[in-house]
């Protein structure tokens, strides 16, 4: 039997483009140029060639251990986005922060194919090898500048509690074999539908492997290691960890949440224990992100307080997905706007002057309306939009979440978000505050925007602003996409 390539032709071009910058990296040692330019490149032909494929039929292959579906080719699409994103926006930094170059390129194409994978994953085992490929580089990145005490800790923090999440999640496997006999999707979903409702072996699997991807999405309780990891880790770093590697381990969160097949009324149990388990993480995640985010005074510890109160408003689109599986749209709506938004502001952050992601505190943006009112309107754009201000994604995105939360029945929890989100929006408008209202401290950072850095965020503004005011333009396009199952 002959394994038809073609429907892995996005995959493909990624992996062959790893190849060729490493390659060219090699025998180009004199300079680290050839690599960004050969990673712009294969992002480039992935994005265009995941794009072009969209409207294919879905498939499964390797025996139906990996989808290639609209889902996973969109996926893989945006991770591409935000890779080009980060590449353009972010070499001013590495050049001034004197990081390397060709290693740093080859690392984010290797995380990127490996969340990209993750999503398409119908297996356990192939989901876990993915997420060590996405993981891996991570660490690896997290401590990338090895003269810094700070990233070093960051990346052994990182990395010890990866691993032992990870040996989680094969526990949880193992469970899972040995009560359905498969560690295959599909098949663990044909057995739901005959088993007459799962056992305690079953149970206990399920929650070990949703345990561990609500580590990965930074979910409370879940939540401890993210602040630490992103203060330490360099600026693009923290980006491509918000945005890459969330969005991957989210949508195969929501790939785990369906599992059973929960139409099935011996399954009534189970849901409503599901239901219990993502209501407090998303629950506490927006009280714990949103209080704790308004005491910050770090940026970029602000910036990780805020990623796990996003994590709790996605918890609330993915529980309206449970009985109402074509909500996922608005899932997907909440991870691109949240990926634009987080995109600018940490390409905003890297453009702090100061030697080691030191200017990126409170103190640091005061005045910057006087020394550089484009940059302030940018950070605005960004900060308001993260608040959930009308007019920007961050708006349309939680209406979408709070309305296929309140479709579940999970009105009480859409209340508490709302909440939440009034207190968050203190900590969004502070900096902004900051901006206009204060003069500029002796000891604040310069803020510089190169040609390339500028045109990123102008860019990831303009989208903000163009799918707040016309969200319809993202909607159309994304409404007839199923869930993967």
């Amino acid at each position: 039997m002959t394994l038809d390539l073609v429907p892995l032709t996005p995959w493909l071009v990624l992996c062959a483009g790893i190849l060729i910058t490493m390659m060219v990296s090699v025998v180009r040692v004199e300079t680290r140029r050839p690599a960004q330019v050969f990673t712009l490149l294969t992002l480039a032909a992935t994005l265009i060639s995941a794009l072009s494929s969209v409207a294919a039929e879905p498939v499964t292959l390797f025996g139906g251990a990996f989808e290639a579906s609209a889902l996973t080719r969109v996926t893989l699409a945006l991770l591409s986005g935000l890779g080009i994103l980060f590449v353009v926006g972010t070499s001013d930094y590495l050049t001034r922060e004197k990081l390397h170059y060709s290693d740093y390129y080859h690392l984010l194409l290797i995380l990127i194919l490996g969340a990209g994978v993750l999503v398409s994953s119908r297996d356990l085992v192939a989901a876990f090898i993915a997420l060590e490929v996405m993981s891996l580089p991570a660490y690896t990145l997290a401590g990338f500048r090895r003269n810094d005490s700070r990233s070093n800790e960051a990346a052994i923090k990182y990395f010890i509690l990866g691993g032992a999440i990870g040996a989680v999640f094969l526990l949880g496997t193992s469970f899972l074999f040995g009560s359905t006999g498969s560690t295959n999707l599909g098949a663990i979903q044909a057995w739901s539908r005959s088993s007459g409702g799962p056992d305690a072996l079953f149970r206990v699997g399920q929650v070990l492997v949703i345990a561990s991807f609500l580590f990965k999405v930074a979910a409370a309780p879940f939540h401890f290691w993210k602040p630490d990891v992103y203060e330490g880790a360099p600026v693009p770093v923290t980006g491509i960890m918000a945005t890459i590697v969330t969005s991957g381990a989210f949508l195969f969160l929501v790939r785990l949440a369906h599992l059973p097949e929960w139409s099935d009324p011996a399954w009534a149990q189970n849901l409503a224990e599901m239901k219990l388990v993502f209501r407090l993480a998303a629950g506490a995640s927006l009280v714990i992100g949103s209080a704790v985010m308004i005491t910050q005074k770090n940026l970029k510890r602000m910036m990780a307080y805020s990623s796990i109160t996003h994590s709790g408003y996605l918890l609330l689109g993915l529980l309206g997905t449970l009985e109402h599986p074509e909500q996922i749209q608005s899932v997907l709506v909440y991870l691109v706007g949240y990926s634009l938004m987080s995109t600018g502001v940490f390409v905003l952050l890297s453009l702090s002057q100061a030697p080691g992601d030191s200017g990126v505190e409170l103190v640091d943006v005061t005045g910057l309306m006087k020394r550089s009112p484009a940059l302030t309107f940018l950070w605005a754009v960004f900060l308001f939009s993260m608040a959930g201000m009308p007019l920007t994604i961050g708006f349309f995105a939680k209406y979408f979440v709070f309305l296929s939360s309140i479709s579940g029945g999970e009105v009480a929890l859409v209340v508490l978000a709302a909440l939440c989100t009034v207190v968050s929006a203190y900590a969004y408008l502070r900096p902004v505050a900051l901006m206009v209202m204060r003069e500029a401290d002796p000891g604040a950072a310069v803020w510089d925007a190169r040609y390339k850095s500028q045109i990123v965020v102008v860019l990831a503004a303009a989208a903000v602003l163009f799918l707040g005011t016309m969200p319809n333009a993202m909607i159309h396009y994304l409404k007839w996409i199923p869930l993967i199952r």
